[in-house]
Order: C-alpha cells, then structure tokens, then sequence
C-alpha cells in the first residue's frame, strides 16, 4: 500500500497489472511496500503473485473457498510459477535491397540498310542523317577522311566545336597535337583514315547520350568493313562504346582487345588517351607514345 498526504493518512492500493507487478518485483521496488503487489481484477488468470519463494507476505489460499483477503504476516508456503500470457508477434525480416547492376552499352548492329550503300552513298546518308536530336544543333556532318582503304583507323567520340565548323576530324589545338602523333610515326592525315564515333557534335561538348551513340553506331561499322584496317586506335570514351565495357581507359590499355568486322575477322583495338586529354595531363604523352608503338608492331605484324 502507498501512503499518502491525508490526515490520518489512507492507504492506497497501487493501480497495476500482472506484467507490471512482475516488473517491480524483479527490480526488487515491491519491498518499498507493506505486502506483495497484487494486479487489480477479480479473475484468477489474471491475479498473479509478486512474492518470491521464501518471502512472507498475505496471499490467496489455495484449496479453498475463501475468496477474502488473508490477515497479513501469513506466508505463502509454496510460490507459484509466473507465466506471461503476451500475444506472439511475428517479426517480418527487411528484404535487403537489391543493387542496381551496371548498364551495359548497347551492342553494335550494322543496319541493313547501309550496306548497300557505296562510299559517297555512305558519306550522304550520313549528311542528311536526322535520326537524333543532334541533327538539330550540328553545323556540318562530320563523316571522317583519310585513305580509303586504310591500314589505320582512328575513332574519336565526337566532333568537337572546330571539327563541326570544318566539317573534318581533329581541328584545333587537338588536332595539331594529333598531327604531331602522326608524324612521330611516319604517318600523314592522308595515309590513314579519320572518323568520330558520332558523327554530330553534342551540344555544349557533352558526352552523347545512348540513343546518340546508337544512332551513329551504323556509319561506324559500315566504315570498318570499307576502311578494313589492320588495327583500330580509339581515343577516350569512344573506347567503351566501341568495345561495350564499362572499364577505365587505363584497364583497357593493359587488356588484348579486338572486334568482328563483317567475316567474322577479328581487328586488333588498341586504346589510349585522347589528344584532348594530353593538354591537361602532359605526362600521359609516354603511356600514348608505348600505345602508339603496341599498335605500330600490330600494322606491321599483319604487312
């Protein structure tokens, strides 16, 4: 019973159930009163004993039909086990979230209807291509140039702002470092040939889109089988897309690559950095010039 500020003070029965009393008495705060703590309610499921074994305290005799309240300083001769009737509730485990797999660029397709086509039908299928959004925008069509066929082939991604003022590959500041490149190797713009993998320059330089990429992807192939090169050097990104990986341009230098031309035949890939990428990291230049001399054995090899 708890006390209480009335004069003379009356005591007060706690108001608690059986699961709160076995909580106090388990805490060891039901000594703080005179008796055990009882849970109100008048039905014997629910009346649960807060008395350890041992303890002295008034309680409810068993066996008979008193139904009264004992005189206190009468003890429980045996305890009764405590059991806790709670509902079971089932606990539903988190599904662990999947992880998005990476995409995987589209697979290159030559569309049936550019290999029919000769070399200008070629070249004019691809100035009135308006198959994308970049048809929009460009100023000029880039379609490549060079040597036809050609024992090198160069892919970039895209033309960039000069190239979609010539109409032509490398121009600018790139295109003069490429020159460069070309000339350390014995090499000329007309002895090789020269082509963007998109043929429309993207807007503000931005790297094209999937549906870009695709739209373009048809030229380049009917190109390959035309040019038929020896070895494929690919600059930069234009390396992931021609080749479908998602790897680095670094794990690519260091990988064996090739691709199917039209028999079946597979064309050696040799990928490094792009002339672009060379203005800002100069000492990259040594890894372009080691990737340069890997495809240079490779023409050679195949003379």
């Amino acid at each position: 019973m708890v006390s209480n500020n009335l004069i003379p003070p009356i005591p007060v029965r706690p108001n608690i159930n059986g699961l709160q009393a076995l909580w106090l008495q388990e805490a060891g705060i039901d000594r703080l009163w005179g008796e055990p703590l009882l849970p109100l309610g008048g039905g014997r499921q629910g009346a649960v004993s807060a008395v350890k074994p041992g303890v002295a305290g008034p309680g409810h005799l068993a066996g008979t039909k008193e139904s009264g309240r004992q005189a206190e300083g009468q003890a429980f001769t045996t305890a009764r086990p405590v059991v806790s009737h709670l509902p079971s509730r089932q606990v539903q485990r988190p599904v662990p979230a999947q992880t998005p797999q990476e995409e995987t660029p589209t697979a290159m397709v030559l569309r049936p209807d550019l290999g029919q086509l000769d070399w200008p039908g070629l070249r004019e299928s691809v100035a009135n291509c308006t198959r994308c959004a970049l048809s929009e925008h460009r100023r000029h069509t880039v379609f490549g140039e060079g040597a036809l066929p050609a024992d090198w082939l160069f892919v970039e991604e895209a033309p960039g702002e000069q190239d979609d003022w010539h109409g032509q590959p490398f121009m600018g500041k790139a295109g003069t470092l490429f020159d460069n490149m070309l000339k350390a190797l014995g090499l000329q713009r007309e002895t090789v040939f020269i082509t963007p993998l998109v043929k429309c320059r993207p807007v503000a330089n931005i790297a094209p889109s999937k549906e870009e990429v695709a739209s373009c992807q048809g030229f380049l192939l009917a190109q390959i089988e035309r040019v038929r090169p020896k070895c494929i050097v690919v600059f930069g990104r234009a390396a992931n897309l021609l080749l479908g990986s998602n790897e680095t341009i670094e794990a690519l230098r260091a990988q064996d690559c090739f691709i199917n031309d039209a028999n079946g035949q597979k064309i050696p890939v040799v990928v490094t950095y792009h002339p672009n990428h060379l203005m800002v990291a100069q000492a990259d230049k040594a890894r372009v010039w080691q990737d340069l001399q890997t495809a240079l054995r490779i023409v050679r090899s195949c003379s």
